[in-house]
């Protein structure tokens, strides 16, 4: 009953209702299995590989799907980037081609909405962390000394 009342107080714009929907939809197998998939999407367009393993290949979406702290922004940035696919005339950003989902994440990271830019931030860094410094993409590359301390400034901002 404190959810509908909630829903009177603030709509679905109001943040508890927005969390109880989000959690609630995490507990469903059907919920979980296309953030799942959504999320290795997002790896694959993010770190295709390019003659490499992607990062999907080598499982590393299940390392950030397992992450308790990034729960709600997962939910909340697969829902975010299916609304964005359905106004692209897709079903959701699954049913996107390859250059859909890349629009999407470009139009993500460029928005100014409540915490989408920082979910697509986030996914970045742990997505590039891991794939990194996975054994298969680190053997690839001559050099073996460690990353710089403060990373590479040069490369802190999306391409022009």
């Amino acid at each position: 009953m404190k959810v509908l009342d909630s829903l009177h107080e603030g709509g679905w714009l109001n943040p508890r209702v927005l969390l109880l929907v989000v959690l609630a939809s995490l507990r469903r197998p059907d919920a979980r299995e296309h953030i799942a998939r959504s999320i290795a999407a997002i790896a694959d367009v993010m770190f295709p590989g390019d003659g490499l393993a992607s990062a999907a290949a080598l499982g590393l979406h299940h390392l950030v799907l397992a992450m308790p702290d990034l729960q709600v922004q997962i939910a909340n940035g697969v829902v975010w980037l299916d609304k964005r696919a359905v106004s692209q005339g897709g079903s959701n950003f699954l049913a996107l081609d390859e250059a859909g989902k890349l629009a999407a994440l470009d139009s993500a990271f460029a928005s100014h909405d409540d915490g989408i830019q920082s979910f697509v931030l986030t996914l970045r860094y742990h997505l590039g962390t891991a794939y990194y410094s996975a054994p298969a993409i680190k053997s690839a590359f001559a050099y073996t000394g460690p990353p710089q301390p403060e990373g590479f400034a040069d490369f802190q901002k999306r391409p022009a």
